[in-house]
């Protein structure tokens, strides 16, 4: 009986070549695949940034409404503890003007000690504007005696874990 051999002259090494092209392309998919899941991952975290951001800016917003809800005194509206004049219309409104800084404390309402938010870079602030007076009559007949109520506007900021990610809420409130 005769044994066979293997010859290896016919031989070229084709197998490796395309092993090593599987390889390659499993290499590709497996490093794009990585990707795709970071880039996913920043996105998550930047919306719950952003949502944080927005939440503590709703809370201080409501924790300004509630000084224009109370039946005692009202601020002086000259500027200190985050009291303000509104400017007129065609001017810069006040968070806007030149040298605003929402993070200087002295010029804005900072969230109580005992209702701070966990978890943000900085607490939420606010500021509180009188804009100004509507009349409007008490009755429905007209010569009646008019009414003013007056118009606040309310602006907050909230902060993320991070102070670079903030928003800006903004509300009107009208008080008899």
């Amino acid at each position: 009986m005769k044994k066979k051999t293997l010859s290896l002259r016919g031989q070229r090494g084709t197998v490796l070549i395309i092993g090593l092209i599987f390889l390659a392309m499993l290499s590709l998919l497996g490093v794009a695949a990585y990707s795709v899941a970071t880039q996913e991952e920043r996105m998550s975290g930047n919306t719950r940034e952003r949502i944080r951001a927005f939440e503590s800016a709703e809370a201080s917003l409501r924790d300004c409404e509630s000084v224009l809800v109370t039946q005692g005194a009202l601020p002086a509206f000259d500027g200190s503890g985050g009291a303000y004049t509104a400017p007129a219309a065609d001017q810069p409104q006040t968070y806007e003007a030149s040298g605003w800084n929402w993070k200087d404390d002295t010029k804005v309402r900072v969230m109580p000690t005992g209702a701070s938010i966990s978890g943000v870079a900085l607490q939420p602030r606010c500021i509180l504007e009188r804009v100004g007076q509507i009349p409007v009559n008490e009755g429905p007949n007209e010569g009646q005696p008019l009414k003013f109520l007056v118009v606040y506007r309310v602006t907050a900021a909230g902060y993320g874990a991070n102070s670079s990610t903030s928003t800006l809420v903004q509300t009107t409130y009208v008080r008899p």
